[in-house]
């Protein structure tokens, strides 16, 4: 019985985010990179945390021993990744399928063990076919984030194997598809004949402090040393310029190492770059405080969450390909050069050198991003969304207090 309103109380909804490469989030100390796609889970996570209607858990891959453990109001359970699915079903066919149904039958167990209402999973794999078909078999709801325009417009959204189609099957059985932008619901649609949900990138709202002209001083990229981000056109660009002072906030991916070599030995040469490499999250909002400019340089993304940052810390945003939904040009909080290396830099160059034109991107970008982006808007779709799914969730949603994160670390905005 709820004291306050007399009220009968449901249970809470348990919901668990499938968060394979997330376990850096919410244990820094790791060190154990990830990606876009993580820090939105986990944004969530700690978010839908604070209501008393939810009962947040996390799954994730470690490459320890299994653990449940506590994070403030999330239970974190880590399974071992035991690299079963690293051989080649051509080469030993038997094997290969043992090593899939064996790793099925883990993650069924895991799953119903868990024993959620909602399972919510972000990105492209052959794993998103197992998800729903196993959350089909436990009579509960699958949700697949889209995390890149890949996952749509590629075939088979970039998975290969022979088990690719695995991850189409997913994402037609999923009970529902968030997509990022309205062109990914187009996309969908187009390919899959099937409508999805609009829930935006979100991110908390930072206090914002009077920052001077001498503070907002260099020229930031932020991101993985992975092929698709096109680190070195950062580089390419700090040797156009070498006036203004340029940082690289990168994280490591284990499958690229040549890459991140290659990009340090660069690096080595250009006295006005700085890189800073692993840097925790909850540490990376202060690069953005001191950003006059954000710059990306990747081939494709979905919606980045460092255009969301850099957007509520009132940085301009300079895209090589990148412009979802047109948010850039349509909304005056940035340009995209159109693949065009010397648009990018010119752009750069101009942009430096105008603190007015500086100040009134920045301004629209703070406006769009309060309007659109803000964390707890993102938060209160999802409640509907899993409220529409559930048949539950008819009351408002009730914060308690500030982000119980434990461990983790509090929002650094907060």
């Amino acid at each position: 019985m709820d004291e306050l309103t007399g009220h009968r109380m449901e249970r809470p909804l348990t919901v668990c985010f499938i968060s394979p490469l997330g376990y850096g989030m919410y244990r820094p100390e790791s060190r154990v990179p990830f990606g876009g796609a993580e820090v939105q889970l986990y944004l969530l996570a700690q978010t839908l945390s604070r209501d008393r209607q939810f009962q947040i858990v996390v799954l994730t891959t470690v490459d320890e021993e299994p653990k449940t453990e506590r994070l403030g109001a999330v239970t974190l359970v880590t399974r071992r990744g035991l690299r079963r699915l690293e051989g080649s079903l051509w080469r030993h066919p038997f094997r290969t399928l043992r090593a899939y149904g064996s790793a099925f039958r883990d993650m069924l167990r895991q799953l119903r063990a868990v024993d959620a209402d909602v399972y919510l999973h972000a990105g492209a794999g052959v794993e998103v076919g197992a998800y729903a078909v196993i959350c089909r078999f436990l009579r509960r709801k699958f949700v697949l984030f889209v995390a890149s325009s890949a996952d749509l417009c590629e075939p088979y959204g970039k998975v290969t194997g022979p088990l690719r189609w695995l991850y189409p099957l997913g994402l037609r059985l999923a009970d529902s598809v968030v997509c990022r932008t309205e062109e990914q619901k187009g996309w969908l649609k187009a390919k899959y004949g099937r409508a999805g949900v609009l829930i935006r990138t979100g991110c908390p709202s930072p206090l914002l402090r009077h920052s001077s002209p001498v503070t907002r001083h260099s020229v930031l990229w932020v991101g993985r040393f992975h092929p698709l981000k096109q680190p070195h056109f950062f580089l390419d660009l700090a040797q156009r310029l070498p006036c203004e002072r340029f940082i690289m906030v990168a994280t490591q991916d284990r499958s690229h190492q040549g890459l991140r070599e290659s990009v340090l030995a660069r690096a080595r040469h250009l006295p006005n770059l700085a890189i800073h490499e692993d840097v925790p999250w909850a540490e990376v909002d202060r690069f953005f405080a001191r950003a006059k400019l954000l710059v990306n340089t990747s081939t494709y993304e979905g919606f980045p969450n460092t255009f969301v940052q850099a957007a509520m810390h009132a940085v301009p945003i300079l895209s090589l390909n990148v412009d979802p939904d047109g948010v850039l040009t349509r909304h005056g909080i940035g340009v995209c050069a159109a693949g065009s290396f010397d648009r990018l830099a010119g752009e750069t160059e101009s942009l430096c050198s105008s603190p007015e034109r500086l100040a009134e991107l920045g301004r629209r970008a703070v406006d769009h991003a309060r309007t659109h982006h803000d964390l707890n808007r993102t938060a209160e779709a999802l409640k509907g969304l899993i409220g529409d799914l559930t048949g539950r969730l008819a009351r408002p949603g009730l914060v308690c207090g500030e982000p119980a994160v434990g461990q983790a670390g509090e929002f650094p905005w907060r």
